[in-house]
């Protein structure tokens, strides 16, 4: 089984304006990636990794992303009722519009 005929496969966005990339690999995989940079020199990629040398996956990126967004929702005075759901649709959404190596 592959991720086209998974059960669990993400439905497409249907968002104007906006171009998702094809997907390769399955959202738990991509999750687990490490997030890639682009260098200063002849565009070569590198993963990013923390100071004790583990690299920084999508995963930890997200996981940032959703705590530094609710902290400014909260200290404008909103609050999630369903931070878990909220979590999970910023996740999928950055998922379908990040890019893939190919």
């Amino acid at each position: 089984m592959n991720i086209y005929t998974s059960p669990d496969r993400l439905a497409p966005y249907t968002i104007s304006n906006y171009v998702t990339s094809p997907r390769t690999m399955s959202f738990q995989s991509w999750l687990g990636s490490p997030v890639m940079e682009i260098g200063d020199q002849n565009d070569i990629d590198y993963a990013r990794t923390f100071e004790n040398g583990d690299r920084y996956t999508h995963n930890d990126f997200i996981l940032n992303f959703n705590d530094d967004l609710l902290d400014i929702i909260h200290s404008a005075g909103y609050n999630i009722e369903q931070e878990k759901q909220f979590k999970n649709e910023i996740a999928i959404f950055i998922y379908r519009l990040s890019r893939e190596k190919l």
